[in-house]
This record gives C-alpha cells, sequence and structure tokens, in this order.
C-alpha cells in the first residue's frame, strides 16, 4: 500500500506542472472563448465585455451563420482541406515512410532532404510558393503557357483551381509525420516479416498484411493531425490569396473579425472559434471511432474464427 501511494504521489506531482501550465494556457482561454461567444466584446467596449440581454444571447451566431458573408465559404474551405489532408496527405506520408524504411540506397540522404521543408516556417514555405505562382515570372506560370498560350490570369484568382494552388503549397510536406512513421516502421520485428515471407506474404503484401497493421495506432495519429492542420489552415491562405477569390479559411477569418475589421469584433471571432474548436473535436471523435471500428471488426472476424 505505501509503495502504490508513493507511487500515485509520484506520479501526480511528475503531471502537476503540465496540468497546470494545461489550465493556465488553454484551458483558460478556452473558457473565456465560450463565455464571450455570448458577450457584446467590440471597439466600443475592449476592457469590458458585457454579455447579450437574455432574449439575445445567441446573436452573434446568428449573424455569423445568416449575416456574414464569409463564413460558409471558410467553413467549406477548411472542410475541404482536412479531407484533402486525410485522403491525399496520409497515404502518400504512409508510403514514404515505407519506402525509406528499406534503406534502399541514398534513403538517409532522402530522409533528411524529404525533412527539410517541415524545418521551415509555413509563412517562409507560403512565400516560395507564391513566387512559384507569380503570374508574370512563376514556373507554373510558364508550364501553364505552354499548353494555354492565352492565359493571362493568375492561378490563385481563379476559383476552384485557387483551391488546389493552396493545397500543392502543404500537402506534400509531411516529413514530421513520415519520421514518426518511419520510426514504428523500424520498432517491428524482422521475426514477423520473416514469418509473413513463409506465408507468401511478399513485395506490397508485407507491407499490406503486417506493417500497416502493426503501425495503426501511429497512422490514427498521423491521421488526426492531417486533417486538424488542413481544418486550420491559416498562412498559406494569407500568402498566397489573402483570402481573396473564394479562398478563406476559418482561422483567416476570425483573424479578419479580431483584428482586420475596424469594429473589432472580438466576440464574433471567439463565436467562430468556438465553433471550429468544436468540429475540430468532433473531427478527432470521428477518426478515433473510425480506427476504432476497424479495430473491432478485426477482432471479431478473429473470433469467429475462433
Amino acid at each position: 500500500m505505501k509503495k502504490t501511494k508513493g507511487r500515485s504521489l509520484f506520479i501526480f506531482l511528475f503531471l502537476l506542472p503540465s496540468c497546470l501550465c494545461f489550465v493556465l494556457f488553454y484551458g483558460y482561454p478556452i473558457i473565456q472563448i465560450i463565455v464571450t461567444s455570448f458577450c457584446k466584446w467590440d471597439y466600443t467596449n475592449l476592457a469590458h465585455p458585457e454579455f447579450l440581454p437574455s432574449g439575445h444571447l445567441m446573436d452573434n451566431y446568428k449573424y455569423i451563420f445568416t449575416q456574414y458573408p464569409y463564413f460558409w465559404e471558410a467553413l467549406r474551405n477548411s472542410l475541404g482541406w482536412a479531407l484533402v489532408g486525410v485522403l491525399i496527405q496520409v497515404p502518400l506520408t504512409l508510403i514514404v515512410a515505407i519506402v525509406l524504411s528499406k534503406g534502399l540506397r541514398f534513403s538517409h540522404f532522402a530522409r533528411n532532404v524529404y525533412i527539410i521543408p517541415s524545418v521551415i516556417s509555413s509563412a517562409a514555405m507560403g512565400l516560395i510558393f507564391l513566387q512559384l505562382y507569380n503570374a508574370r515570372y512563376g514556373p507554373i506560370q510558364q508550364i501553364i503557357h505552354l499548353f494555354d498560350p492565352g492565359f493571362t490570369d493568375s492561378v490563385l484568382l481563379v476559383r476552384g483551381v485557387n483551391f488546389w494552388a493552396i493545397v500543392f503549397a502543404y500537402v506534400f510536406f509531411c516529413g514530421t509525420t513520415a519520421m514518426m512513421l518511419l520510426g514504428q516502421i523500424h520498432g517491428i520485428s524482422p521475426e514477423l516479416y520473416e514469418a509473413a515471407k513463409i506465408d507468401g506474404a511478399t513485395g506490397w503484401k508485407r507491407e499490406w498484411y503486417v506493417t500497416i497493421p502493426l503501425v495503426k495506432p501511429t497512422i490514427k495519429t498521423v491521421t488526426i493531425l492531417a486533417a486538424t492542420s488542413g481544418f486550420l489552415l491559416y498562412n498559406e491562405v494569407y500568402f498566397l490569396t489573402g483570402g481573396a477569390a473564394g479562398t478563406k479559411s476559418i482561422s483567416f477569418i476570425i483573424r479578419e473579425l479580431a483584428i482586420t475589421s475596424t469594429r473589432t469584433q472580438y466576440a464574433r471571432a471567439n463565436a467562430i472559434g468556438l465553433i471550429q474548436l468544436l468540429i475540430g473535436l468532433l473531427m478527432v471523435a470521428l477518426i478515433n471511432f473510425v480506427f476504432g471500428t476497424t479495430k473491432q471488426r478485426k477482432r471479431g472476424q478473429t473470433h469467429e474464427k475462433g
């Protein structure tokens, strides 16, 4: 009993600083966002936000849903970028990690090169892609001219096309998550691969039946990171288009209301922030449910065979 109590006390004291930091730097701001989203808080009362009258508590949300012209555009784009992260970035990350795990010639060099964009700020990458997409001298524009000499617009201002222009500015740069998966793959026992080889699982069959199932928890983590980073996309939007031509994101309009707006609409920005938080939590829960359902299904199949 004494050992158990001592161990519990040690764990509590070990986690206490992290818990205090979480409450101070995350918990308190989240509570403030929730509370002030039901307040009047703008340039007229910057230092003293006040609750809206009882019959008008939802006015900020009504404004966001029915009057603010960019909310639904931003929500559609943010969800689209989150979906792109799940459907394109995650499979790409997994393929890169599997290929690098093979130990092919120059794989160490390729790994170091691949991770370089991950240590460069997304703002800097946004500026680089801004030059690539430049309507006068950008290489992307020159390639388009080979197929359409009469094209004079900027790809960043063509609706629909600019969505994918922003996607290409971030979706291929997943060095950090690829290294996460690579570390897990290197941790798989070689004996499992030898057993799979005896059973006839070679080539990509080996990866499908051995590697992927064993790194599935990390794939789930990578999926959550890809979905949430796409949903929270901001720097690429800010530096490439400035939210023009239908490319606003949820994060971008929060800044637009709170900082760019002459009315400094903090309460309405926080209302969108709360919506963003709830959708983000829903996405995480959905991904956990999908991976959990897959695991349960496999357990059921194993049990039936038994």
